[in-house]
């Protein structure tokens, strides 16, 4: 079977999917560059090597604890994207409320899309870890509970709270896509169309202030097509050309995740602290 007819096999809405999460998704970190000269790590070309040496191991440590510790890895994984989907997508509430949208917001696509495709995502799931999968199923059953007790909160302050109407709005949109559509695509069109495009809409309106547009636009580029080139080689270099989607599925996946810890290191810790203490600053 040649690779056209192979890929093929995975549907055309999986490949749909697998090329926004390829294109849009594994380099939608491609600021953090910007945002390390935003918040004063890099002032020269010096700070800018160590940055990306330190940011590259972090990313290949990563790699290496998900070889050797691949459930517990997934489970981590599946945590963290949790968080960070959902307080890039929260917007209402404060302390134990923000935490409830942020645990709604993140839990649907993560939970949602694991729990309305079980089949499909088992699968994916195997082919992320090479081992037997219940014990992610565990995990994703407790989660469960409390992603519908913070999708219950979110309705509650909703018939509060009118402003709450619009998180509402966007939970049922969500979830109507993530129901509906293929896990890949469904993951796909909220990875895109909402994560990044909202994260890059508010990365680039905050360190415009601070770094030159023509700065921005070439390192975002030279990441991107860094990720982009990565990924093309570990194809090659691991996949079976004659079954390729299971190589796909580990790329993106794990690709993923060690690109996630060193972007949520930089933007959901160093860019937040900055922030927090310029917000104190200006009180």
């Amino acid at each position: 079977m040649g690779l056209s007819a192979a890929l093929l096999e995975l549907g055309v809405l999986n490949l749909v999917g697998i090329f926004g999460i390829v294109m849009i998704g594994l380099p939608h970190g491609a600021l953090d560059g910007a945002v390390a000269m935003h918040i004063g790590l890099v002032k020269k070309l010096s700070n800018l090597i160590k940055f990306m040496l330190g940011y590259i191991a972090l990313a290949v440590f990563v790699v290496i604890v998900w070889i050797f510790f691949p459930t517990l890895s997934l489970i981590v994984f599946l945590g963290i994207s949790l968080l960070h989907f959902g307080y890039g997508d929260a917007k209402n509430g404060e302390g134990i409320t923000k935490f409830a949208e942020a645990v709604a917001h993140g839990g649907l696509v993560i939970v949602g899309i694991s729990q309305f495709h079980r089949g499909e995502v088992d699968e994916i799931f195997y082919y992320l870890i090479k081992q037997d999968t219940s014990i992610i199923w565990l995990a994703m059953n407790i989660a469960s509970i409390g992603v519908i007790a913070a999708i219950g909160t979110c309705l509650l302050q909703t018939a509060k709270d009118v402003k709450w109407s619009s998180t509402t709005l966007e939970l049922l949109l969500v979830g109507v896509v993530i129901a509906i559509a293929p896990p890949l695509l469904g993951f796909s069109i909220y990875f895109c169309l909402i994560h990044s495009a909202r994260h890059f809409s508010r990365i680039y309106r905050m360190i415009k202030q601070n770094v030159a547009n023509t700065t921005i636009k070439t390192q975002a580029i030279l990441f991107t097509v860094a990720c982009w080139l990565a990924a093309v080689i570990a194809f090659v270099l691991f996949a079976d050309f004659s079954n390729p989607g299971p190589t796909i599925l580990r790329i993106i996946f794990i690709g993923l995740a060690a690109l996630t810890v060193p972007h949520m290191v930089l933007i959901d810790g160093l860019l937040n602290d900055k922030n927090k203490i310029n917000n104190t600053v200006q009180a």
